[in-house]
């Protein structure tokens, strides 16, 4: 059943950042929360305020790229008008569901380096789909123009998360047993990436086909079998994910997370298909 966490209240506007105009995060949430007609909740000049970050979720709406997250919105959120009152109304900053998490965008108060877009995530997800197609994704608040290399962290556990503990002393909720670690070059030029194995220390390199970056959105593909269980059912694995600006679990290069203090169970829906 969803759960809609409001641990915080945020104006519902536009804000200024990197000397321009941008979607804040609750009407991205609103325009993804909700059924393919909100898009037009979306004025003109407030697309053109933030194209990338508009034009991936439009797209996921319409069918196109990225439309199985559309999918799981669809069967995870029984009532997205109410997600979009509770947004637009400042009752509510974050929403999750499985496989789901929304967030109005800002950066962790520990962080020291300059808050990009491509820093602050507003929408991150997990799920399987048909094929056993394991998807990660996030949607940053804007398109990915940071002129240094980025990092992006999807945290998993799998199920040996509680032995081993937090990654971050101050976010005892945060407990993987997998970090999948992206790369991003400067300006969105390259993207590596790895899945480390915490509870053996292993470490795998992802294929970089398999990373996509489009505006501002990242997503990642990756079998079922580069994540093995240790110890929970497959739709018990649950999930976290944050940005950060330098490797390493010191909070002060740490960006925004997504959500804040806490993992939340992945989805499965194995006759919906990736749309890459």
């Amino acid at each position: 059943m969803p759960v809609a966490r409001r641990p915080k209240f945020s104006p519902s506007s536009l804000e200024l950042l990197e000397g321009r105009t941008l979607l804040n995060g609750s009407q991205l949430a609103r325009v993804a929360a909700a059924h393919p007609a909100a898009v037009t909740l979306l004025t003109a000049s407030a697309i053109k305020t933030d194209p990338g970050a508009a034009a991936a979720i439009t797209s996921a709406l319409r069918g196109g790229i990225g439309s199985e997250w559309a999918t799981l919105i669809r069967k995870q959120v029984r009532n997205p008008l109410a997600v979009v009152r509770s947004f637009s109304t400042n009752q509510a900053s974050t929403y999750t569901v499985n496989g789901l998490t929304f967030r109005t965008p800002a950066a962790q108060p520990a962080f020291t380096g300059r808050a990009y877009d491509q820093l602050l995530p507003t929408a991150a997800g997990a799920a399987v789909f048909k094929r056993n197609v394991f998807e990660l994704a996030a949607v940053m608040r804007g398109e990915f123009r940071n002129p240094e290399t980025s990092y992006y962290v999807f945290a998993l556990d799998r199920g040996a998360g509680a032995r081993l503990g937090p990654t971050f002393a101050s976010r005892p909720g945060i407990t993987p047993d997998a970090l999948v670690t992206i790369t991003v070059g400067p300006y969105g030029s390259s993207a590596s990436g790895t899945i480390r194995d915490l509870s053996d220390g292993s470490t795998q390199s992802i294929d970089p086909a398999r990373i996509k970056i489009q505006g501002a959105t990242l997503r990642v593909f990756l079998d079922t079998g580069q994540v093995p269980s240790r110890g929970a059912a497959l739709a018990q694995y649950r999930f976290s994910m944050w940005t950060q600006t330098q490797p390493g679990s010191d909070l002060a290069n740490v960006a925004g997370f997504a959500p804040d203090s806490t993992m939340v169970r992945i989805a499965v829906l194995k006759n919906v298909a990736a749309r890459r």
